[in-house]
């Protein structure tokens, strides 16, 4: 599978850094609104576009990314009532648990 598309959910201080990265490299990047206007607004000038769920995000990207605080925020994105995320196949590169994103639909 070719990525050209890159779903970020998470655009705070960290996952605003991701997102500048991601765009610089060439890749088409997708975000969910987040409450802090401020970095959602830095990335659509640069290219980016945003979708107002994380169904929407995993809708228009290749692959997505999860740059949140804890395991109840993946659990919400992955497992929430509108099946955000399912059936994507998931991962997390944070120190928090590891089980919530790798639990089977």
């Amino acid at each position: 599978m070719t990525i050209k598309r890159v779903g970020l959910i998470g655009v705070g201080l960290m996952g605003h850094g991701i997102g500048n990265n991601i765009l610089a490299k060439g890749y088409e990047l997708v975000v969910m609104a987040h409450r802090n206007r401020a970095p959602v607004d830095d990335l659509i000038a640069k290219g980016a576009t945003e979708c107002a769920s994380a169904r929407g995000v995993a809708a228009e990207a290749d692959v997505v990314i999860l740059c949140v605080t804890g395991t109840p925020q993946i659990e919400g994105l992955v497992y929430g009532d509108d099946g955000s995320l399912v059936p994507c196949a998931t991962d997390s590169w944070s120190p928090i648990a590891r089980r919530p994103s790798r639990r089977p639909p």
